[in-house]
């Protein structure tokens, strides 16, 4: 949602809804009422179909080094997910048929976006599952799909060229391209009218898998989960080119509409070749206050060098071998002056240009 509080409440005013004051301006009391305005408006008498906003995810590259070391080296209280390249989802099993609904709320009805009447195929084969929640992603199978309009290369693009068209054309298209998109299915919040939210998640897991073997869908995936070698499941991945993975708490609950640190999407870091253009001097308190404490990574723009990276991660040992004393003085070892290294590190920070958490992956010429 874009609009900002102030257009919210023009928008209000504009309509003759009134908001109680709030103590704390802010935006959601009257994007409810705008929503449930509408809603009466255009099917007066009728109640407003439940609207559940999915959890959302975390990422991978804001934990520190030494946290991404120990979610990596856990054997019990993580797992890893592949993450599957499609448009976020929650399918709803009522009395009335299915319900697919979207993670973004429409700036017109002020509702999740609903997606079952562009998937006749998803909303079958869920009889026995009256009063079931599954989270997931809608998947297209193809990458290349003819919407008529535009001729998509990616299979999320797919993904929502087929969301976005008519219900019509839709179906046509997957019909005929045999592209019909696939619901993966990676966690429950409710089953058959009980709340599963306040379990953990190894127990919604167990649910989950329930569920899937009780609907008759051919087109329902269930997302495998790991525990062991976590780490090279990730790696994997992307050897084969997927998008990533998430790697999930198993104790932790559900908390449909925030973004959580117990759920993290992680992707395939960026790597560049540089060369040391400097150093700092370790931190007092931490044993290496004499040392180098960081070296400072550069790429090269022309003929100047363009500071790309600090890198702290270093052995004492490599330190001792980095460091040159001079009349007493610290200074950064001749030898290292200019050496080039593979650096990696999440992304490239916007504020200072700098990769971060950048990590050396190897020396890429002899010391």
């Amino acid at each position: 949602m874009t609009k900002t509080l102030a257009e919210l409440q023009a928008l209000c005013d504009r309509h003759g809804i009134v908001v109680p004051t709030q103590r704390r301006p802010a935006k959601e009391p009257y994007l409810l009422a705008l929503r449930d305005h509408f809603w009466a408006m255009e099917n007066p008498g009728l109640p407003l179909p439940e609207q559940i906003e999915p959890m959302l995810l975390g990422d991978w590259k804001d934990l520190d080094t030494a946290g991404g070391d120990l979610i990596e080296e856990d054997q019990s209280g993580w797992c890893v997910q592949e993450k599957a390249d499609g448009v976020r989802a929650l399918l709803h099993v009522t009395e009335d048929g299915v319900r697919i609904t979207g993670r973004t709320v429409s700036e017109v009805t002020f509702r999740l976006s609903e997606f079952a009447v562009n998937l006749p195929h998803l909303t079958k084969g869920f009889d026995h599952l009256v009063g079931t929640v599954l989270d997931g992603e809608l998947v297209c199978p193809e990458a290349i799909v003819n919407t008529g309009d535009t001729v998509t290369n990616h299979p999320l693009q797919a993904a929502v060229a087929i969301l976005a068209t008519t219900p019509e054309n839709a179906t046509r298209i997957q019909a005929e391209q045999n592209c019909q998109l696939r619901f993966v299915a990676f966690d429950l919040l409710r089953l058959n009218g009980s709340d599963k939210t306040t379990l953990p998640l190894r127990e919604r897991l167990f649910f989950l898998e329930s569920a899937f073997l009780t609907a008759d869908n051919p087109h329902l995936d269930l997302a495998e989960s790991h525990t062991a070698d976590k780490a090279l499941f990730h790696e994997l991945v992307l050897t084969e080119g997927k998008e990533g993975t998430v790697w999930k708490h198993l104790g932790q609950t559900y908390e449909p509409g925030r973004r959580v640190r117990h759920w993290l999407k992680r992707k395939k870091g960026l790597e560049v070749e540089a060369e040391v253009s400097g150093f700092k001097l370790g931190t007092e308190g931490k044993g290496n206050a004499d040392l180098v404490g960081a070296i400072e990574f550069s790429v090269r723009d022309g003929n100047a060098l363009k500071p790309i990276a600090w890198v702290s991660s270093l052995s004492d040992h490599e330190r001792q071998a980095m460091t040159n004393r001079d009349n007493g003085n610290v200074t950064l070892a001749p030898n290292v002056i200019g050496r080039k290294a593979v650096i990696g590190g999440h992304d490239i920070a916007a504020k200072s240009g700098r990769i971060r958490h950048a990590k050396l992956i190897r020396w890429v010429d002899a010391a």
